[in-house]
């Protein structure tokens, strides 16, 4: 490499970390004004996640009314958790902490049901098929494991803030998640795939996350946003009120008590 192509090089790469820590500081703005009770900033969180949300909960429980009622609670979840998030990155980690209780619940609930047809989460072509064997792998990981590996390769998450989420070490979540990658590897293997080293399974689900969720299940998040932004104004309102009034009355019952 010439001076010149690496002095290029080099621009390049500065201005990509610029673009990254740009965007980062852009959804930190965005969580912040929606927890003002800014609409318009949870459209704009709602555009810019809807897929890998979508993505991760259609690949542990389908495409069906279980995942479309799925997906719904765990936004509705981040809508109610608005008003409890300090900062905005804690906004940002109770949208996948709701993921993980939402999933964990189902999970739970069918008694870890891992068979779901893909249907309409990727359109097969010849330069997808291990992606789409991938993907029917890893649903069959068992939950924890597959619970992990997604927050890895689907929400892109590190180890460290998986282990935030899940409430366990960093550690822990490294071995799963190797331990899933091996597994996946050797099924992959079996079926005839060449490459299955790590960076070959994250080349291949690349290639499965060019799908969003359908039109129906957006209208479902976006016409509800109103009706469940004025029900937790109203549930604060009462909130508020009640602690006033037991307030007044801690107040009233000192004042007798000193009399």
């Amino acid at each position: 490499m010439s001076w010149l192509e690496a002095t290029e090089f080099a621009v390049a790469t500065a201005k990509a970390g610029t673009n990254v820590g740009k965007r980062r500081f852009d959804i930190e703005d965005l969580m912040a004004n929606f927890m003002e009770g800014d609409a318009g900033a949870f459209e704009s969180i709602y555009e810019r996640y809807k897929g890998r949300i979508y993505r991760y909960v259609a690949r542990h429980c389908g495409t069906g009314e279980q995942g479309r009622s799925l997906y719904r609670k765990v936004w509705r979840g981040f809508v109610d958790a608005r008003s409890r998030a300090s900062t905005p990155r804690r906004l940002k980690t109770k949208l996948y902490k709701m993921l993980h209780r939402q999933l964990r619940g189902f999970c739970q609930r069918s008694g870890e049901t891992t068979a779901h047809p893909i249907g309409d989460l990727v359109d097969g072509d010849d330069g997808v098929q291990w992606g789409i064997l991938l993907v029917d792998l890893v649903r069959t990981l068992p939950y924890r494991q597959r619970e992990s590996l997604l927050y890895r390769y689907e929400i892109g998450l590190s180890y460290s803030a998986i282990a935030l989420v899940l409430g366990e070490s960093g550690f822990t979540i490294e071995e799963r998640i190797y331990s899933a990658e091996q597994e996946l590897a050797v099924r992959l293997a079996a079926a005839g795939c060449a490459d299955t080293t790590r960076e070959g399974l994250k080349s291949y689900y690349s290639e499965t996350r060019r799908v969003k969720p359908p039109v129906t299940w957006d209208r479902d998040i976006l016409q509800a946003l109103p009706q469940w932004m004025e029900e937790k104004a109203l549930i604060e309102k009462n909130d508020k009120t009640v602690t006033q009034g037991l307030a007044c009355c801690r107040a009233e019952s000192m004042r007798w008590f000193v009399e």
